[in-house]
């Protein structure tokens, strides 16, 4: 287990509901039905600043590159802003429709107000990473979050008239929840040793993980290059290629332009050291050749 990244995506949850509390109403702002003006700002303002708040805080911390990080807040709290208010706008709609054709208990309807709320902020992840893969991992642990906070805040914060420990609380539940399944879902990941207690980790996700200095490398270097190596996904197999004829990238301490990567092999490029690690061992004398 990664303790950074859980500390990092618990902060995001518990910061996205000490916010989202500030800018609430002091009336119950989860019920969509009844209170649908001030329910649709909280949804969406929830929503939006946790999507943000989990992919700007890790470029803070492990990259420090200020553009970067404002580039991945703007973008990734705009997706969950629109996408979940939207969907809020369309539960609220048929929730309305299938309430006037068949009445049901509100601890139904609120059970599948949280379903809802996972399935929309888990599409917002998979809509800005471009991954269904994503979108599964983050919603396997996101709707558990969901429904088991929203039941304790339905039954006993809003009951109580508890407002700030009730966002409080959903914020920590759903930032645990998504940064469980992320650990425990995992397949392929980049392990930089920082010091005994800390690590950095890129995961590899997609068919390209791309590092250097430009802001828009998935792990971007101080200085070199702006691409200075890619790690492609080729028939389940990761693949390391260097793509800069001036900087040296070794891979187990021997510099190669391309070599397929197995589980442990050590990554130096840009003066520092990364371990590659994928569930999905396999091993190298059924892989291609390294070319020097």
């Amino acid at each position: 287990m990664n303790w950074l990244f859980f500390f990092t995506v618990c902060l995001s949850g518990l910061m996205t509901g000490l916010v989202t509390w500030l800018i609430s109403p002091d009336s119950n702002p989860w019920n969509l039905i009844d209170n649908f003006q001030a329910g649709l700002l909280v949804t969406g303002v929830f929503c939006g600043l946790f999507t943000g708040l989990v992919s700007a805080l890790p470029v803070v911390i492990m990259e420090r590159k200020a553009t970067k990080t404002l580039a991945c807040w703007i973008s990734a709290t705009s997706i969950g802003l629109s996408v979940t208010m939207l969907s809020a706008v369309v539960f609220a709609i048929a929730a309305d429709l299938a309430t006037s054709l068949t009445p049901l208990p509100s601890g139904v309807l609120r059970f599948f107000w949280w379903m809802f709320l996972s399935l929309c902020l888990a599409g917002c992840f998979g809509i800005l990473h471009n991954s269904l893969r994503i979108m599964c991992r983050s919603l396997m642990g996101l709707t558990p979050a969901f429904i088991i906070a929203g039941s304790f805040v339905d039954r006993f914060f809003l009951t109580h008239n508890h407002l700030l420990l009730s966002f409080l609380f959903l914020g920590a539940m759903i930032g645990f929840g998504f940064a469980l399944a992320w650990e425990l879902l995992k397949e392929n990941w980049l392990d930089e040793e920082v010091s005994s207690m800390i690590i950095f980790r890129y995961y590899i996700d997609g068919p390209e993980f791309l590092a250097g200095a430009a802001d828009e490398c998935d792990l971007t270097l101080a200085d070199g290059p702006r691409h200075l190596f890619a790690i492609n996904e080729k028939d389940g197999i990761h693949v390391i290629e260097s793509l800069d004829d001036d900087c040296v990238v070794k891979i187990n301490r021997s510099a190669l332009r391309y070599r397929a990567l197995v589980d442990g092999d050590t990554i130096n490029a840009g003066g520092r050291v990364f371990i590659y690690h994928t569930k999905l061992a396999r091993s190298r004398d059924v892989l291609p050749e390294a070319v020097a």
